[in-house]
């Protein structure tokens, strides 16, 4: 006579060996999917304008929740001001002054560098002075420390 709860032990046991490997696998496969998503950081926050070496010019820009933007100049007086939207990685601008022609956005393509840098790549921006105060001469701009 054969003996069935050898086989049943067998039976139990391969299910469990087959639960933990899906399970393992399950967890493994959500670690690589997070591992490769981009971390969201925020353009919110006060701003150390650049000068071409890298070194902070004094000039510095807040970028607010309400998406407007001012300039301030290293007298502190506010040199320039607007609004300002970001999608997907395209940073768009307008100046609240009739700098560049009312209603007209620029586009810039953002590209973060941690959470406390950002570079600007022209997309397009017909207004020659803002677009020389964005990628001019600017390097970019870093997140203002306190210190």
């Amino acid at each position: 006579m054969l003996s069935t709860t050898g086989s049943y032990k067998y039976v139990i046991m391969k299910t469990k060996l087959w639960k933990a490997i899906v399970k393992h696998w399950l967890l493994l496969s959500v670690v690589i999917i997070f591992a490769f998503v981009l971390p969201r950081y925020s353009l919110t926050g006060k701003w150390s304008i650049l000068n071409p070496d890298g070194t902070p010019s004094g000039e510095y820009i807040n970028f607010k929740k309400d998406n407007t933007y001012s300039v301030a100049l290293p007298g502190g007086q506010i040199g320039e001001n607007g609004y300002y939207l970001l999608k997907k990685g395209v940073f768009y601008i307008k100046n609240m002054k009739d700098v560049c022609g009312r209603g007209y956005w620029g586009k810039y393509n953002l590209t973060f560098y941690g959470s406390d840098s950002v570079h600007f790549g022209l997309v397009e921006d017909s207004c020659s002075a803002r677009r020389m105060d964005i990628v001019g001469m600017n390097p970019g701009i870093r997140r203002y420390q306190v210190k």
